[in-house]
């Protein structure tokens, strides 16, 4: 009977989230952009209550603001924001990079190796078409690492940050030195979680990330966007 089992159709609301979030992530509603219910839901061919359902969510995500009489705009990040968000992810992050390094198993580790040798083909034969499936993967070897720290609050408190995050990675500049950069911290990064040095896989992790702030700082600064 398995074969004939029947998928439920994704509602309406899951639709019009992950539409509008996609259009964010891939730069078609750009910061400070003013977005409209009606609108949307014209453009979706459905009704407003899902897309409405679908802007709280996202308000929630902090991917959308909405403002006096109810305007609603796409989030456009700060300096304060974005210093802030990273000091969560150095702490967060960093913590979680410790804990693998004493937690996870071998097989875990291997998980997170297969990551980086799919980063270092994308690499490799770059091309625009790729830049979607490079950052997803980066924020793949985050993920594992999180989830392989074994502190679910951990992974609770940095899932709370994650929409933002990919936000931050989607208007980053993926060319190959920069990609390249990236995957030098990612491969120091697992060196010392795969030796068993919490310490150094702590550190690498911190500087990573100071790195990756400083990076995203100058591009937005550069585009005037903070």
């Amino acid at each position: 009977m398995e074969k004939y089992k029947i998928e439920k159709a994704p509602s309406y609301y899951d639709q019009a989230y992950n539409s509008i979030k996609a259009m964010i992530f891939n730069g078609i509603l750009k910061p400070g952009d003013r977005i409209y219910e009606s609108k949307l839901a014209s453009e979706f061919q459905i009704s407003r209550s899902p897309v409405r359902e679908a802007i709280r969510s996202l308000e929630k995500d902090g991917l959308l603001v909405i403002g006096d009489k109810s305007k609603i705009t796409i989030y456009k990040p700060t300096k304060e924001d974005i210093e802030n968000i990273y000091e969560c992810r150095q702490a967060l992050e960093s913590q979680a990079a410790k804990l693998t390094t004493l937690k996870a198993s071998d097989k875990e580790l291997d998980e997170i190796e297969k990551v980086l040798v799919k980063i270092q083909k994308n690499i490799e034969s770059f091309d625009d078409t790729l830049t979607k499936s490079i950052i997803e993967l980066n924020t793949k070897f985050h993920d594992l690492i999180l989830d392989f720290s074994q502190n679910k609050h951990l992974k609770k408190l940095s899932k709370d940050l994650s929409s933002l995050t990919y936000f931050y990675r989607s208007i980053d500049v993926y060319e190959p030195d920069r990609n390249m950069d990236i995957f030098n911290h990612h491969l120091e990064i697992f060196h010392y979680i795969k030796k068993r040095d919490e310490e150094k896989a702590y550190k690498a992790m911190y500087n990573h990330i100071d790195n990756d702030l400083k990076h995203l700082k100058n591009i937005l600064s550069k585009d005037c966007i903070i």
